[in-house]
């Protein structure tokens, strides 16, 4: 009797201790999981407290309730639905989406690459097939690119309005209203879904992200192509000229359209995340100084003509 008692105290003091540990354990998994909420919840404060893109930057800075250094800043911004920050630049009111100027960031990536960016804003850039779908999917956007060929002249392109749908559908390009002088090559590529080295989504017969190693919105295969490969297969046709113009540089930029910012609520005074270094390389190689009039536009920072403008 003496031992089966012994053996029952036993069983139970072992049962305790299991017990108490088992209940540390939840209480320490239960103040984990509460911490980890705390922390979710401040940073979806801080996401939510950025700034869209750089169209809201400049109607703050005009208002007098953002810290802008001028043209060229970089700037942490979140567009609608994205649930974490990115960077990008800004001059004025017009995002950088994508740069190439020296050839030193390999274009030749996959579509997931693509979707998610690379490079670094103020150098060779891509931002993303997802920030772009998050940043104009209200389908209140509008698109400029500015293009330097191997002779040193200025092309523009203006898009009143630009569009990039969801990944379920491809990242498919919607643009229109072309204005500017270097054609409208763009249109030949409209409404085509975005293709990269693993992922062929053109019409052609041959694989045309391959053969130009860079993602590109491709049809058969191409009027313009500014992902290609550096040297060799950035491209922009002039159909006034019938001539291909030999794109050195290009910068494609996005800003709201003025019909949509009627009912926009501003945000909290923001500030640069990273104030501008003494000089910055601009799309086509040309050091801009830090502190830049703000009466000049996005073209003349860069060392060019004007550009056409929005009506």
């Amino acid at each position: 009797m003496h031992v089966v008692l012994s053996l029952e105290a036993g069983s139970k003091s072992d049962y305790n201790v299991t017990a108490h540990r088992a209940l540390t354990e939840l209480e320490r998994t239960t103040k984990l999981v509460q911490q980890l909420e705390s922390v979710e919840h401040e940073y979806e404060s801080i996401i939510n407290k950025l700034p869209r893109d750089c169209s809201q930057i400049e109607r703050m800075r005009t208002a007098g309730t953002a810290n802008q250094p001028g043209d060229g800043g970089l700037y942490l911004i979140a567009p609608a639905e994205q649930h974490h920050p990115l960077m990008t630049q800004c001059f004025g009111e017009w995002t950088t989406v994508q740069r190439r100027q020296d050839g030193t960031v390999d274009f030749n990536r996959s579509w997931e690459e693509y979707a998610q960016g690379f490079g670094t804003p103020a150098g060779e850039f891509w931002i993303g097939n997802q920030a772009l779908h998050h940043l104009t999917q209200d389908n209140c956007s509008r698109l400029r690119i500015v293009m330097q060929d191997i002779y040193d002249n200025t092309w523009f392109a203006d898009y009143g309005t630009f569009r990039i749908d969801s990944r379920d559908a491809g990242f498919r390009l919607d643009l229109g209203v072309y204005s500017g002088n270097a054609s409208d090559a763009f249109e030949y590529q409209n409404h085509m879904q975005f293709s990269a080295i693993d992922v062929d989504r053109d019409i052609s017969n041959t694989h045309c992200a391959g053969n130009y190693e860079g993602g590109w919105w491709f049809s058969h295969c191409q009027h313009a192509n500014l992902n290609g490969r550096y040297n060799l297969g950035l491209t922009w046709f002039d159909a006034s000229r019938n001539e291909w113009i030999a794109v050195k540089s290009s910068h494609m930029m996005i800003a709201r359209r003025p019909e949509c910012e009627a009912n926009v609520t501003e945000l909290p005074a923001v500030e640069a995340v990273e104030q501008q270094p003494a000089a910055v390389t601009s799309g086509f190689g040309v050091s801009t100084p830090a502190a830049v009039s703000r009466k000049d536009d996005t073209s003349r920072q860069q060392g060019t003509t004007t550009a056409p403008t929005f009506s």
